[in-house]
C-alpha cells in the first residue's frame, strides 16, 4: 500500500470514535465496493490491501484502544462499545467483499494473520494491561515493520543509529529515494545534519503512526524514542544543541508537540542534558544504561527537572548480561549460561523497589521517569518484565525476531513476574562478577566511572560504528 493508503486504514481504526465506527465502517466498504470496478488494476490492488488491512485491524489490539471499553483501562471510551462480534462481523464482510473480487489470497493471508495475533501473547500482555491485571506496556524495538507490532499491542517505538543504519539496509527500495531527495532539497547540508534529516523521516513516519495512541492517552504512551549522535555522547553542549535543532522540526513535521523523547546515554554529560531538556519538557530515554547507580542518577536528575508529560530509564538487558557471562565463564562456572539471566532481573527488582515504591514501602516514590528494559535476549527478559505494582507502569522493548519467539509459543503470562526467585545459589554465583556486583549495587559506580564501565564502553562502540557506516551511505 502506499502512505497514503496506510494513514487512511490506520486513521480509521484509530481516529473513529467508538459511537460512530461501525456505520463509517460500513460505508466507507461501500464506498470501495462501488470504485473498485471502474478502477484501474493498480487501484483495485490498493483498495484490495487496504480492505484486507482494515480486517486485520480490526481483530488486532489496535481497535482495543478506542474501540473497546476495559473496565480499569483509562483511556477507551464508556460512553459507547463496540462489541467483539460486531468487530468480528465487520471484518468477515472485508473478507467476503475480498472473495467476491478474486482475491482470497488476500483474505486467506488476513485470516491466517488474525489467527496469529489471536494466540500472540504480547497482544495478550496488553490487554491484560487494559484489563488492569498487569501494569506493563511494551514497544518495538527496531525502526521498521511498526504497524505490525502495534496490532500486537505495541505502544511505543524505540530507534538508535543502528536500528535506522538497519532499516534503510532492508527496505532500500523505500529509504534511498528518501535520501536522495534530502541531498537535493539540502545542498548545503554535512553528512552529519543529512543523517540526521533522515532519522527523522524514520522517527516522524513512527510517530505518525503512533500519534492517535498518544492522543487518546493524553500525552501518556504512543511515544518515538530517537537517539543523538552516539559520537557526542560525552558532549553535553553538543547533544542538546542537537536535540533543540531536531525537536524544532519535528515540531514542524507533526504540526505540534512531538511524540517523541531523546535517548540521551547514561553518561556523566547524559546527567547535563537529561536535567536541561526535561527541563524544557522535553521528554529523555536514557539509554546505554545499565547499573543501578546510573538509575539512581538519571532518575534524581529527572525527578528534580522535569516538566515533560513522560521519560524513560532504559535498562539494556542483554548488553549487561552477556559480559557478566563472560565473567563468570572465565571464573570456571560451568552453569554460566543460565546464571547471567539473572543479572539483569536482580537489578530490575532493586531499581523499582528503591525508585519506584513509595516512602512507606522503602522507595522514594519518583513517577517521572518509567523503567524500560531493552536489549533482550530471550523471552525470560520479557517475561521478568511483567508486573501489576500500582505505582508506575514498566515499558519493555522487544526486537521483531524476539517478539517472534516470544509469540511462537502459548506462555504462562505472571502479573509477578518481574518479582520471581532466583534459583537457590545464583546470588552468589553472580557476585563473582565484579561488573554484576558494580551495576547492583546503589553505590558500585561513582558518575566518574559511568563513561569507562565496560558495557558503555563496548555500546558506544558499537553504535558509533553503524553511525559511521550510516553517514557513509548518507553521503556517498
Amino acid at each position: 500500500m502506499t502512505d497514503e493508503s496506510i494513514r487512511i486504514v490506520h486513521d480509521l481504526i484509530l481516529g473513529t470514535p467508538s459511537a460512530q465506527f461501525a456505520q463509517h465502517q460500513q460505508e466507507w466498504r461501500q464506498e470501495l465496493t462501488r470504485e473498485y470496478p471502474s478502477a484501474d488494476h493498480a487501484r483495485q490492488a490498493e483498495i484490495a490491501e487496504m480492505l484486507a488491512a482494515n480486517a486485520v485491524d480490526m481483530r488486532s489490539v489496535l481497535a482495543d484502544w478506542r474501540l473497546k471499553c476495559w473496565e480499569k483501562h483509562p483511556h477507551s471510551e464508556a460512553c459507547a462499545v463496540v462489541s467483539e462480534e460486531t468487530l468480528a462481523a465487520l471484518a468477515e464482510a472485508n473478507l467476503a467483499t475480498l472473495c467476491e473480487w478474486g482475491r482470497s489470497d488476500l483474505a486467506e493471508q488476513a485470516e491466517q494473520e488474525i489467527t496469529a495475533i489471536a494466540s500472540s501473547n504480547l497482544a495478550r500482555l496488553t490487554r491484560m494491561t487494559f484489563r488492569g491485571e498487569t501494569n506493563t506496556y511494551w514497544g518495538n524495538d527496531y525502526a521498521a515493520h511498526l504497524r505490525e507490532a502495534m496490532r500486537r499491542g505495541a505502544a511505543l517505538v524505540t530507534t538508535n543509529p543502528v536500528l535506522v543504519n538497519t532499516a534503510r539496509k532492508e527496505q532500500p527500495e523505500y529509504w534511498t529515494p528518501v535520501r536522495d531527495q534530502l541531498r537535493a532539497a539540502h545542498p548545503d547540508f554535512g553528512p552529519v545534519d543529512l543523517a540526521y534529516a533522515m532519522t527523522i523521516q524514520v522517527v516522524v513516519a513512527n510517530a505518525r503512526l503512533l500519534r492517535p495512541i498518544w492522543e487518546i492517552t493524553e500525552g501518556r504512551i504512543g511515544y518515538v524514542s530517537l537517539q543523538l549522535s552516539p559520537e557526542c555522547a560525552t558532549d553535553a553542549e553538543q547533544m542538546i544543541s542537537q536535540a533543540a535543532w531536531v525537536y524544532e522540526r519535528l515540531e514542524q513535521e507533526l504540526g505540534g508537540r512531538p511524540n517523541t523523547v531523546f535517548k540521551v546515554p547514561g553518561t556523566r554529560a547524559g546527567l547535563d542534558v537529561a536535567g536541561e531538556l526535561t527541563g524544557r519538557g522535553i521528554g529523555v530515554n536514557i539509554t546505554v544504561n545499565f547499573s543501578l547507580p546510573q538509575q539512581i542518577a538519571f532518575a534524581g536528575v529527572i525527578e528534580k527537572h522535569s516538566t515533560a508529560n513522560v521519560s524513560f530509564r532504559t535498562q539494556m538487558d542483554g548488553r549487561l548480561d552477556d559480559p557478566v557471562g563472560e565473567e563468570l565463564r572465565d571464573a570456571g562456572l560451568s552453569d554460566w549460561e543460565e546464571v547471567k539471566k539473572w543479572a539483569t532481573t536482580l537489578i530490575r527488582q532493586r531499581e523499582y523497589r528503591m525508585l519506584c515504591k513509595e516512602p512507606q514501602a522503602g522507595g522514594v516514590g519518583f513517577k517521572k521517569a518509567f523503567p524500560l528494559p531493552a536489549a533482550g535476549r530471550g523471552p525470560w527478559n520479557i517475561l521478568r518484565s511483567i508486573h501489576n505494582e500500582p505505582e508506575v507502569p514498566t515499558f519493555v522493548t522487544v526486537f521483531p525476531d524476539r517478539q517472534r519467539e516470544f509469540d511462537s509459543e502459548p506462555r504462562t503470562l505472571d502479573p509477578r513476574g518481574m518479582w520471581a526467585e532466583a534459583p537457590e545459589g545464583y546470588r552468589d554465583k553472580l557476585w563473582k562478577s565484579r561488573l554484576f556486583r558494580q551495576a547492583y549495587e546503589p553505590d558500585g559506580l561513582t558518575v566518574g566511572e559511568f563513561d569507562t564501565f565496560l558495557p558503555t564502553v563496548r555500546t558506544l562502540t558499537q553504535f558509533c560504528e553503524s553511525y559511521q557506516e550510516f553517514l557513509g551511505w548518507v553521503a556517498g
